[in-house]
């Protein structure tokens, strides 16, 4: 079974950024109410590279995410400018877990934490389908066992 990242992780992860910005440029420019006009132009910088990567970001990380189950392990590549390659075999699988934020559950999306002994996977931002899916497959392949 292969899972990928859709339209709405794209959606999620460019309101995330977007918030993160207009939240950064708004306490800067209160500094510079505070204390000099100059800040202003750090926040105006700010601005223009919270737009530049909520357009470029979100799409390059929805390309390159990749989660595979074949019934003996989950596999996944995650990351745009660290990539990861996770491999978690089933017999090392403690528990699973399917959750969600409110932004996430708007647009759709849901993110399987995968718990193992020493660690934990994150999946993030899966359509809810797919998380289903895969969440479905775990439970019935931990029902086989």
């Amino acid at each position: 079974m292969h899972f990928s990242a859709d339209k709405s992780t794209i959606k999620v992860m460019t309101v995330w950024i977007s918030v993160f910005g207009i939240v950064l440029s708004s306490l800067i420019s209160a500094l510079a109410g505070l204390l000099t006009p100059w800040l202003l132009i750090i926040s105006a910088a700010v601005g223009a590279a919270t737009v530049f990567v909520a357009l470029r970001y979100p799409p390059k990380y929805a390309s390159v995410m990749k989660v595979d189950f074949d019934g003996i392990a989950v596999k996944a590549v995650t990351g745009v400018f660290i990539k990861k390659q996770l491999f978690v075999p089933m017999t090392a699988l403690r528990t699973f877990e399917l959750c969600s934020t409110p932004v996430q559950r708007f647009f759709g999306c849901r993110t399987v934490i995968l718990r193992f002994a020493g660690g934990a996977v994150f999946l993030p931002l899966l359509p809810v389908k797919q998380a289903e899916e895969l969440v479905a497959a775990l439970e019935e392949f931990e029902e086989s066992i």
